[in-house]
Order: structure tokens, then C-alpha cells, then sequence
């Protein structure tokens, strides 16, 4: 048997915070969760693109609120007491007044957009800590941004109205309609007189003023239009708030004016780049320096083919280069250079073009005996592992089986 339709009382008065109702049902779903429906309640269910309200019933915690049928469902955090027919809904207000200025300052920003650029807003989403509208507006700037944001925050200093009514499908020829609705047997108007008439079932201030400054934090493109990000209300003083701490604490950093921080982080950008030009110059000439020693020593020993040696904490990069050089002036030689640390070990097995032996076969023996992964080719083959081995014992591994692979060769 179905239940009544749910009276919704946010609709007679969204400044309404509690209310007494009167059990109709309880249940448990199949993932165990438990909804109780009644009679009539102060709490907004998720529809339009705004999210449900939060609160307690007799002071047990409403986790969703859910609207199936006319009947508006509250999941709650634990079953009440067996038996019980009348309870007390109370509201969190302050999530309540922000969905109310979020809501509101999308109606109001989305007719700014109408008057300024005849842009039509297809999509909102009322997130935690912003919003966004979705815009048929393929072109966007900088300076159309600060222009609408200006012009909004106009509209609602002037404190307009904001007037909600139910009417009939009738009675929509009596109104401004951007978009008429179609499909509802009720149908709600949000109106802002003289500025926007729209069909909306959310819950809003009962003026503009109420809404509070409003804040374009970006935009971006989104499917051909426009996807703007903008807060509204109490967002807009913590996020100000916020953004004051940070230039007060960054001018501290710097110790610089907040009003010269700009040119100070330029700056310190320009060094930054410098210094890391430096120390890529100068780890270039520690590289070539381990190559020359490492040639030293090939030709210091001209009937010796395999060379190896480890070079701890350096990049499988680092020891491509070292690699690179040393073939280059030892096409006779072959070398194998171990690096990494002990939480990951890098190979690079390197020949010149006098050697026959192949690279990548040689560093595949070494991958699969310490789990690792690589490849590369006959001349130049690298991989890398995160293995219990030491660089020594890998260092160990490759000289062996290159004595190996020279003898079979």
C-alpha cells in the first residue's frame, strides 16, 4: 500500500528550521541503510542541482534526504527507538542558507549573462566548495569575466525580490520565460522581477541581497561553450579570507609588500631558473669527469673487453650519459654501469661498435633474475628494479654472466 505524499514545508517557508511530523514508515533497503518517511518535514531532498539538507530527526543524524513519488525519504545514521510515531526535524541551517545563496546567485548570474552576451546556461552543479554553470558562449575573456562580475554583483546590491510561486501550465503565457518547462504536473517559478523568470524547484533567499558578493574564480572551454566557476555568499569571505592569509604569509616569505609580491616571485623564478641551469652544467661536467676515468681505464687495460662499475644515488639518465661517452671513445669495450639506491636499482648495459655481444639480451638475463623491468637494443639497453639485491650484487651478477656470454661468444 502506498504512503501520502510528504508535505513540504520548505516550500511554504525556506526559513522554516524544525518542524514536528509524524512517522509513516521506516524501512531498510538492501545495502542495510534506513529510510524513514513522514508526514511532512522542513528538509530539501537532491533535485534541480542542489544537494539535499542535512540535520537530525529526534537527534539522530539524517545522512540523504531522497524525494520518490511525492514522498521524501531521510536515510538515517541509526533506526529510532521501535514504536515511535512523532518526531522533531531540525535542519542544518548553515549548509541550508548556503545552498539558498549558491542557488540564488546562479539565477542571478546566469541573467547577467543573458543581458550581457545572449548566452543561455544549459548546466549548474552546486559543489562543496564552488559552483559552475555551463554556457552556450563558444568565446570567453578575461575582461567579459571581470564585466560580469561587476554587473552581477550590481543586481544583487540592488536588493531585488526574489519570489517563488506554483502555477499552472496556463498560466506560463503571463510570464518572461527564457525556456518554458514541460512534463510536471506542478510547475514552480523562481521570479526576479524585471531580471529572471525561471522554472525551479530549489530553495532561495527571499532577496538578492541576501544572496551576498559573488566571486568568478575561472573559466575554462567545456563541449563548445563555456564552463564558469564562480562561489557566492559566506564561500566568498572564506575563500577571500583565505587568499589574504596566503599573500600575507608568501610577502613574509619573500619579504616583500604584498603589491611588489609579483615582481619579488619573478625573481625568484629568474634565479630559480639560473641556479638549475648551474647545477645542470656542473652535474654535466661530474658525468664527463666519471666517463674520462672510466676511458682511462679501458685503455689502460687494452685486452680487457668488459668494464663495470657503480655509481650510487645516479638517475638511469645520468648513466646513459656516462655510457654514451665512454663508447663513444671505446668502440673496442663493453660497459655496464649500476645505479639507483637501495629502494631502486638502475642498469644501463652499453657496447661500441666494435663489440658483437647484445645489450638487451644480456640486460633481460639480469631483469628476470632481480624482477625488473626494461629494454632497449644490441648497442644500448637499460631497465630498472625495486629488488632485496644490493647495486654490488647486481654489479656482481652482470660481470659473471658477462664472462659467460664472452666465452660462449
Amino acid at each position: 500500500m502506498s504512503i501520502q505524499a510528504t508535505n513540504k514545508l520548505y516550500y511554504h517557508n525556506t526559513y522554516w528550521r524544525e518542524c514536528n511530523a509524524t512517522v509513516l514508515e521506516m524501512k531498510y533497503n538492501q545495502q542495510g541503510e534506513i529510510w524513514v518517511a513522514l508526514d511532512q518535514t522542513v528538509m530539501y531532498p537532491t533535485g534541480g542541482g542542489q544537494p539535499h539538507d542535512s540535520g537530525h530527526i529526534n537527534h539522530i543524524e539524517v545522512i540523504d534526504v531522497e524525494e520518490e513519488d511525492g514522498v521524501i525519504w531521510h536515510r538515517l545514521a541509526e533506526s529510532l527507538p521501535e514504536g515511535t510515531k512523532h518526531v522533531t526535524v531540525e535542519i542544518d541551517w548553515e549548509r541550508r542558507f548556503d545552498h539558498m545563496q549558491q542557488h540564488a546567485g546562479q539565477h542571478i548570474l546566469s541573467a547577467a549573462f543573458e543581458e550581457l552576451y545572449q548566452a543561455e546556461t544549459i548546466g549548474f552543479h552546486l559543489g562543496k566548495e564552488t559552483c559552475t554553470i555551463d554556457l552556450v558562449l563558444p568565446e570567453f575573456t578575461d575582461e567579459m569575466a571581470r564585466k560580469t562580475e561587476y554587473f552581477t554583483n550590481e543586481l544583487i546590491l540592488e536588493n531585488r525580490e526574489i519570489n517563488a510561486r506554483f502555477v499552472t501550465e496556463e498560466d506560463l503565457d503571463k510570464y518572461p520565460l527564457r525556456k518554458k518547462p514541460s512534463g510536471y504536473e506542478q510547475i514552480r517559478l523562481v521570479i526576479i522581477p524585471e531580471l529572471d523568470y525561471n522554472p525551479c524547484g530549489g530553495t532561495h533567499p527571499q532577496r538578492t541581497g541576501e544572496v551576498g558578493p559573488l566571486l568568478l574564480i575561472g573559466y575554462e572551454k567545456y563541449k563548445g561553450g563555456t564552463r564558469v566557476h564562480f562561489a557566492v555568499g559566506k564561500r566568498v569571505i572564506r575563500l577571500l579570507n583565505e587568499k589574504h592569509a596566503l599573500l600575507k604569509s608568501l610577502s613574509k616569505m619573500t619579504s616583500a609588500p604584498e603589491e611588489k609580491l609579483q615582481d619579488s616571485i619573478q625573481k625568484l623564478q629568474d634565479d630559480r631558473k639560473r641556479l638549475e641551469q648551474e647545477v645542470t652544467e656542473k652535474n654535466n661536467q661530474i658525468l664527463e669527469i666519471f666517463a674520462n676515468q672510466m676511458i682511462e681505464e679501458v685503455n689502460a687495460h687494452p685486452q680487457q673487453v668488459a668494464f663495470s662499475r657503480i655509481f650510487e644515488g645516479r638517475s638511469i639518465a645520468e648513466l646513459q650519459k656516462i655510457a654514451r661517452l665512454v663508447i663513444e671513445k671505446c668502440p673496442q669495450a663493453i660497459c655496464t654501469l649500476v645505479g639507483g639506491d637501495h629502494d631502486k636499482q638502475q642498469i644501463v648495459c652499453a657496447r661500441g661498435e666494435q663489440v658483437s655481444l647484445e645489450m638487451n639480451k644480456l640486460l633481460a638475463v639480469i631483469l628476470q633474475r632481480i624482477g625488473g623491468k626494461g629494454g632497449g637494443s644490441a648497442q644500448l639497453a637499460q631497465g630498472g628494479a625495486s629488488s632485496e639485491h644490493s647495486l654490488a650484487q647486481i654489479n656482481d651478477m652482470i660481470v659473471v654472466e658477462l664472462q659467460t656470454l664472452l666465452k660462449e661468444d
